[in-house]
């Protein structure tokens, strides 16, 4: 996997940020996704396990490999506070080949049903963006966006396209993380999907508040302007908080 090309910046945080806070979550994982692609690349249609990977990696350069999660037992109700890794969310390697290897990985498969052969590509960020979770029949919307070709043309039933679904989590085993859980209250064991653009989304939410929060600090107590107080370190900022809080 190539780096990622820019890193988080304290003026990148705040222009996703202020971009993307009237935004479903489907449009701020394009956004995410346009920052955290590599330089030429076109975010929006790569592979969602490829997108979660690039994200990942934009995740830990800019606030760390550990990953906070909360999550409700489903059966008995409590809630759980659990910390993952990045490299836990990450699908397992194919086949033991180098990163040019598994990016070179056909993201195309095939099935036959009913007589005919249907063609079918990973889900991209543009298709779930495309498709409005809450509509009647997303799901078989979402699924048919994937299907590249039937031959000889015909009409595809929802259990054909849910075979699709099902061989689509083989093709691409990245695009839905899934953390296995185990409650230590009940000890019910189960998995539950981690969306990795919504957690970093949360994470350069509350950090652009944080870094807004010190400009408005500093400027009523400095007269600073925001690019002002911006052009300062972090580290030299907070010393003029701490100053200005005694």
């Amino acid at each position: 996997m190539s780096g990622v090309p820019c890193r988080l910046t304290e003026a990148v945080v705040l222009d996703l940020w202020e971009r993307g806070l009237a935004e479903v979550p489907a449009a701020r994982r394009l956004l995410l996704a346009a920052a955290a692609a590599p330089t030429g690349q076109g975010a929006a249609d790569l592979p969602l396990g490829t997108l979660n990977s690039l994200l990942l990696e934009l995740r830990c350069a800019a606030f760390g490999d550990a990953l906070p999660c909360a999550a409700d037992c489903p059966a008995c109700g409590e809630s759980l506070d659990v910390t993952v890794t990045a490299a836990e969310l990450l699908p397992p390697p194919s086949g033991g080949a180098d990163d040019t290897d598994a990016a070179a990985e056909p993201t195309t498969g095939s099935l036959t049903a009913l007589g005919a052969t249907v063609t079918f590509r990973a889900i991209t960020a543009r298709d779930a963006a495309a498709v409005d979770p809450a509509s009647p029949g997303a799901r078989q919307t979402l699924l048919r966006r994937c299907v590249v070709d039937v031959s000889p043309p015909a009409d595809l039933p929802d259990e054909v396209l849910e075979e699709v679904a099902r061989r689509l989590a083989d093709l691409d085993p990245g695009a839905d993380p899934l953390l296995p859980l185990d409650c230590p209250f009940c000890h019910h064991r189960w998995t539950a999907s981690l969306d990795v653009a919504e957690h970093l989304w949360t994470d350069v939410s509350g950090c652009a508040r944080r870094i807004l929060h010190e400009v408005h600090a500093l400027a009523r107590a400095y007269g600073w302007s925001e690019a002002d107080v911006l052009s300062v370190s972090p580290v030299r900022r907070r010393f003029y908080l701490e100053v200005s809080a005694g």
